[in-house]
């Protein structure tokens, strides 16, 4: 209530049921009830699963703990609880919540109207299963399978603002730019600049920056490779504010062509004084400078990878919640025809450019062929000609050093066409036996193409799960994390903020004792700890709490101490 979500959760949830009761004839939603008094025990349930250490609803059916009964007087089992789940998916719940949800913790964490820098990274978990399914490449499996690709969303400081689940073949590229401006729509506010690993760091996908004007950061990948040499220098070496041993600039491919099509922004870094740049940032930098980007950069780690860590561990990232699915093409495979038939269609045009060559070759020849034999035949008949013209003068006496000059000429004027014709007959051959055996390299090289790509099996369906109870599941688990937080930072004892989920689940929130209920107030009475240290800090922490009068949803007093050594 704290953190502003409970309203937002309840306005969400029952309106998201009341448009599918209106829009849908049939059986009700029974589980999925409008009354708050039945709605929140099920959502408690689901929510607080990690600090019960079960993993799904099926864990209830032989839980037999008393961590929810201290809340509720009873335990919801496994059947209730995956009703509820299921109706709650029913009505496509989780998307909507996901945003609504990410509009309240942006104005609890950062409130205001100040425009956002926000922490992105694709988080992959892994689906087991023998059926055929889409699957993808997990890097921490160092394998090709099944899974589910989560896109989480920190804000500055690392407080989580969302997280939403696409299927394990999306790419950011084609979901990031749309996501940023429907958020700022929810959100009410401006992003300013969006901060990525190095699979940010493609050429799409800054295209899609440039012509959405929107700002982002990231790390051109296999930047190592470049020296020096291969940029040019837009401006003087800077210092990195948190780094005073590296320095960066601004930069630009040395290359005209690579710089002519290139839309991102470049910064290189380096030791100050050094030859090569150490790292290479890429983006739409906006009114970032040069010395900036590094140190911007440099906090996605705490801000964003060891956060989705702290969640793996204390939330349960990594499970998978419901396998209902449906018969989809195996777009996989599909793209794999696509780029196979793209290849086969080069390798056409490719042949029917050397067939058509030889058919032109083909055709000079037979020109020239015949140009040359109407040039000898010409010829023929005019030496012919001369001789008899010679014959008659030698019987008339007449001078005859013309005529023998002229058939001599005409002669070297044959002996000069054969040479010519030969010689360019000679060339056209070779041509033509080129192309001949390009075409014939070609016909084997297509029809390899084409046996690869009709190998390519695009009939068969493939199972595509359906994605809305992880969504579901994903919005309580980031909420169990900003609870955390805000736990942290408004009760805990000093020592005690930095605790991750994990740890303090493990210190705190699992922490044995007693709940007793009075009509006006509700007291929690733990159990001592063995160490000096974290039994002043839960003096501490407990003091701070009940300073702040936090009420039961009934309206009761909540009151939290901890025994002293030796009570229990």
């Amino acid at each position: 209530m704290a953190l502003g979500v409970t309203a937002r959760i309840e306005q969400t949830v029952l309106g998201a049921r009341q448009a599918y009761l209106t829009s849908h004839a049939g059986p009700g939603l029974h589980h999925l009830s409008a009354d708050l008094a039945a709605l929140w025990p099920k959502i408690d349930h689901l929510l607080y699963q990690p600090i019960l250490g079960l993993e799904r609803p099926r864990c209830f059916y032989y839980y037999q703990g008393d961590g929810l009964a201290a809340l509720y007087g009873f335990t919801y089992k496994y059947l209730t609880l995956e009703h509820f789940l299921g109706q709650l998916s029913r009505v496509q719940v989780g998307t909507p919540l996901a945003e609504d949800l990410a509009a309240v913790y942006a104005q609890a964490w950062y409130p205001g109207n100040e425009a956002l820098t926000i922490f992105v990274d694709w988080h992959t978990k892994p689906h087991w299963t023998k059926s055929y399914s889409h699957s993808g490449h997990l890097a921490m499996w160092g394998r090709t399978m099944p899974g589910t690709k989560q896109l989480i969303l920190n804000g500055q400081d690392g407080r989580y603002l969302g997280g939403w689940n696409y299927p394990i073949d999306a790419h950011m590229t084609h979901t990031l730019v749309e996501l940023e401006s429907a958020l700022e729509g929810s959100l009410g506010r401006p992003i300013v600049c969006t901060v990525l690993d190095s699979e940010g760091g493609g050429l799409p996908l800054a295209e899609r920056y440039a012509q959405a004007d929107r700002h982002y950061v990231s790390v051109l990948p296999g930047g190592h490779s470049y020296g020096l040499t291969d940029f040019v220098l837009s401006g003087s070496w800077e210092p990195v504010p948190d780094d005073p041993q590296r320095e960066a600039v601004l930069a630009q491919w040395a290359d005209p062509k690579r710089a002519q099509a290139e839309v991102r922004q470049l910064v290189l870094l380096r030791p100050v004084g050094g030859t090569a740049p150490t790292r290479i940032y890429i983006g739409q930098f906006g009114d970032l400078s040069a010395g900036e980007i590094p140190e911007l950069h440099r906090r996605r780690w705490a801000c964003n990878e060891l956060r989705i860590r702290d969640l793996i561990h204390g939330a349960n990232l990594n499970v998978n919640y419901g396998y209902a699915y449906t018969e989809v093409a195996q777009r996989t495979r599909q793209r794999e025809w696509e780029a196979a038939q793209e290849r086969v269609a080069v390798t056409e045009r490719q042949l029917a450019d050397h067939q058509a060559a030889v058919g032109h070759l083909r055709q000079r020849v037979a020109h020239w062929q015949a140009a040359y034999t109407a040039d000898c035949r010409e010829l023929r008949r005019q030496v012919i000609q001369q001789r008899r013209q010679l014959q008659l003068r030698q019987r008339l006496g007449q001078p005859t050093r013309r005529r023998l000059q002229r058939i001599d000429s005409l002669k070297r004027q044959q002996l000069t066409l054969s040479q010519r014709f030969q010689k360019r007959q000679r060339r056209l051959f070779e041509q033509l036996h080129d192309h001949q055996s390009h075409a014939r390299k070609l016909h084997q090289r297509l029809a390899q193409r084409r046996a690869i790509r009709d190998a390519i099996d695009t009939e068969t369906l493939c199972r595509e799960r359906d994605l809305q109870k992880d969504q579901i599941m994903l919005n309580w688990q980031l909420l169990l994390a900003n609870l955390h937080d805000w736990v942290a930072q408004a009760y805990f004892d000093p020592t005690w903020r930095k605790l991750s989920l994990e740890k303090a689940t493990q210190m705190v929130y699992r922490k044995a004792g007693r709940v007793t209920w009075h009509p006006d107030r509700i007291e929690v009475r733990l159990e001592p700890y063995r160490y000096r240290d974290q039994q002043r800090a839960m003096e501490v922490t407990c003091a701070r709490f009940n300073a702040a009068d936090v009420r039961w949803r009934d309206g009761r007093l909540l009151r939290i101490s901890v025994a002293v050594p030796g009570e229990f």
